[in-house]
């Protein structure tokens, strides 16, 4: 079963939940382990997509809470089923990933409200990204998307 960093815990904020850093979090720390997570052969609202047909079943110890974000503070590192810090993170701020890098199609498609200036606005999944939004995540993205977007080229 996966594990979740002692520095993160399930709190509600804006009536919804997420998971937080309860202390700093240093850059490339990992902060969630997938291995040994159920894997499912479709997508749920809660997990995430490891492979092609392969979906990490994540409780809320492990990934059930990881919010979106369009300029997520964490990453999906695909070489050891690692969720680390793409930077540094303070005490108090939600950790966030960027669905559209793991996700080729979302299980339920949402608006997203994040406020930032690289908003995606609606968050389907990688599928329905620009080619130019597609080249942006490349650094991040599962290795089944990358065996996508190169065959694309």
């Amino acid at each position: 079963m996966g594990t979740r960093s002692a520095k993160l815990d399930v709190l509600l904020t804006n009536g919804r939940k997420g998971l937080f850093a309860v202390a700093s979090i240093a850059k490339d720390e990992i902060l969630i382990d997938l291995n040994g997570e159920e894997t499912l052969s479709s997508p749920t609202k809660r997990s995430l997509q490891i492979g092609e047909g392969k979906h990490a079943f994540g409780g809320e110890e492990t990934v059930g809470y990881l919010n979106h974000g369009c300029e997520p503070n964490v990453f999906l590192d695909f070489s050891c089923l690692r969720v680390r810090a793409l930077r540094d993170i303070r005490a108090g701020e939600e950790v966030k990933i960027n669905y559209a890098a793991t996700e080729y199609e979302m299980h339920d498609s949402f608006q997203c409200d994040c406020g930032s200036p690289a908003c995606l606005r609606m968050i389907r999944g990688f599928k329905f990204l620009t080619r130019d939004q597609q080249l942006k995540l490349k650094p991040y993205l599962a290795p089944y998307l990358l065996t996508r977007l190169d065959g694309e080229a």
